[in-house]
C-alpha cells in the first residue's frame, strides 16, 4: 500500500511539471513565437500517462473516497481540456477559450492531491495496509 502511494504522490508531481511545462511551452508559442504547437500538443497527450497511474494507485493504494473522487475529476478535466474543448474551436470558440482555463483547474486539483497524497505517506498503518489506530487523546 506505501509503495502505491509513493507512486500516486510522484506520478501526481510528474503531472503537475508536466502542466508547468505546457504552460511554458504555450507561452513560447503565443509571447516568443520561438515555435510551433507539436511539442504542446505531444507532451499534452503524454499527460493521459501520470493520471493513469494515478487512478490505479489510487485504488490500490486504498487512498480515501474523497481522493479517489478528486482524481477522476482530474481525469475528467483533462479529457475535457485535451480532448473536447480544444477541439471545438471553428463550432464554438468561446468554449475553446477555456482550454487555458481548465489547465488552472488541472494544475490545482494536481496540487491539491499531491499533497494530500504526501501527508497520507507519513500515516501509521501505511506500510502495512492496515488502517491505522488511533491512540485514544489523554483525558484530563
Amino acid at each position: 500500500m506505501r509503495i502505491a502511494r509513493t507512486v500516486y504522490w510522484l506520478f501526481a508531481w510528474v503531472f503537475i511539471l508536466g502542466v508547468t511545462v505546457q504552460v511554458f511551452l504555450a507561452g513560447m508559442v503565443v509571447v516568443a513565437r520561438e515555435m510551433g504547437w507539436n511539442a504542446h500538443r505531444d507532451i499534452g497527450h503524454f499527460l493521459a500517462a501520470p493520471l493513469l497511474v494515478m487512478l490505479i494507485c489510487a485504488y490500490v493504494g486504498r487512498l480515501p473516497t474523497a481522493m479517489k473522487g478528486m482524481t477522476w475529476l482530474l481525469v475528467i478535466a483533462y479529457l475535457l481540456q485535451a480532448d473536447v474543448v480544444i477541439f471545438m474551436r471553428e463550432a464554438a470558440p468561446l468554449v475553446s477559450a477555456f482550454h487555458p482555463v481548465i489547465a488552472l483547474v488541472d494544475f490545482t486539483l494536481g496540487l491539491a492531491l499531491a499533497r494530500r497524497a504526501r501527508g497520507l505517506l507519513n500515516q501509521p498503518g501505511a506500510e502495512s495496509g492496515l488502517p491505522s489506530v488511533e491512540e485514544p487523546a489523554a483525558r484530563s
